[in-house]
């Protein structure tokens, strides 16, 4: 593995805005990013990518992206029900260890967000219609997360169990992360490349100084949920470090199996190691209200997220150079 990649990275304004943010937090400065510049934020960066994902979705035919759709819709199934079952064999309560798992399972956009601009200052090519997979992973995740608590839960209490697919589904793509991604990507692809002419300097011009803002927001977000490890335990606080190079490792190695360029591969890695704190908190929060919500984004955001942008992301990118050459 190249430790100048992962030095680059820590290294980079991104992280370096990230830090920022943490050591204010922890130092209780009186810095703070409106909630809404922040939700505005976040919607840029979405509409961003899901822009230039839609676009490379109209080059290419159906062939090229079904097997890495499927790939996808594996990962967020396997990735829910093997993190159920072993949360569960820690002792974690079946609405916790559901209410987990399926954040687990979703995919994290600024994880997202933050891989594609790793790759694009590596110069790593990677499809253009990547972000495209994204609610197919996270969707399928929330929804499969949510039947398989309730399932459970009913079971253990001698009900009958009454599950409204439909709606679970509906409910996860109504999502602000899923919803403002899918609409761009459909933009993107009707109107192509000549269509977004006008509209894509915008975007591509200020992406990056958007993402380090951002950044600045997520590391006060991430320092100020880090007094509340103590409510996890160590078993939970081990899963949110080991499994995620896990899940990143087992979806490089199913994207390149499906045909993805190391870049490609790189992404589905990373998607699958991600841990939502956007998409999953309202869908897991409205299906199981039972779970504590404290114990999910705890783990997500204050320790699988720093984790990913500062070695998962170098590693996932070594992975994946490695397996197209096996």
């Amino acid at each position: 593995m190249d430790l100048s990649n992962i030095l680059a990275q820590i290294t980079s304004p991104q992280i370096l805005f990230f830090a920022v943010g943490m050591f204010a937090a922890l130092v209780r400065s009186d810095l703070k990013i409106p909630e809404a510049m922040s939700t505005a934020m976040m919607l840029f960066l979405l509409v961003a990518i899901g822009l230039k994902g839609g676009i490379g979705l109209s080059e290419v035919s159906l062939d090229e992206t079904l097997l890495p759709a499927l790939a996808a819709i594996a990962l967020g199934i396997g990735i829910v029900s093997v993190g159920f079952v072993v949360l569960r064999k820690l002792k974690v309560d079946r609405a916790n260890a559901g209410s987990i798992a399926g954040h687990y399972g979703a995919v994290s956009a600024v994880t997202m967000v933050v891989g594609f601009e790793y790759l694009d200052r590596l110069g790593v090519s990677y499809e253009s219609f990547i972000p495209a997979l994204y609610p197919f992973m996270d969707s399928t995740a929330l929804v499969t997360a949510i039947l398989i608590t309730r399932t459970a839960m009913a079971r253990e209490a001698h009900e009958g169990v009454k599950v409204d697919v439909l709606g679970i589904l509906k409910d996860s793509v109504r999502g602000r992360a899923v919803l403002v991604l899918v609409a761009a990507l459909a933009i993107g692809y009707v109107s192509g490349a000549d269509g977004t002419a006008h509209i894509m300097p915008f975007f591509g011009d200020m992406f990056r100084g958007i993402l380090c803002l951002f950044m600045l927001d997520m590391g006060l977000l991430a320092a100020g949920r880090l007094h509340e490890w103590k409510i996890m335990g160590a078993k939970i606080v081990g899963y949110a470090y080991l499994m995620p190079p896990l899940h990143g490792s087992v979806g490089v190695l199913l994207g390149t199996a499906a045909g993805l360029t190391p870049g490609g591969a790189t992404m589905l890695g990373i998607f699958a190691a991600s841990a939502s704190y956007v998409s999953a908190p309202a869908a897991i929060r409205a299906a199981i209200p039972e779970a504590n919500p404290s114990l999910s984004l705890t783990a997500s955001v204050a320790l699988t997220f720093p984790f990913n942008i500062i070695f998962g992301i170098p590693l996932y990118h070594w992975l994946a150079e490695l397996a197209a050459r096996l």
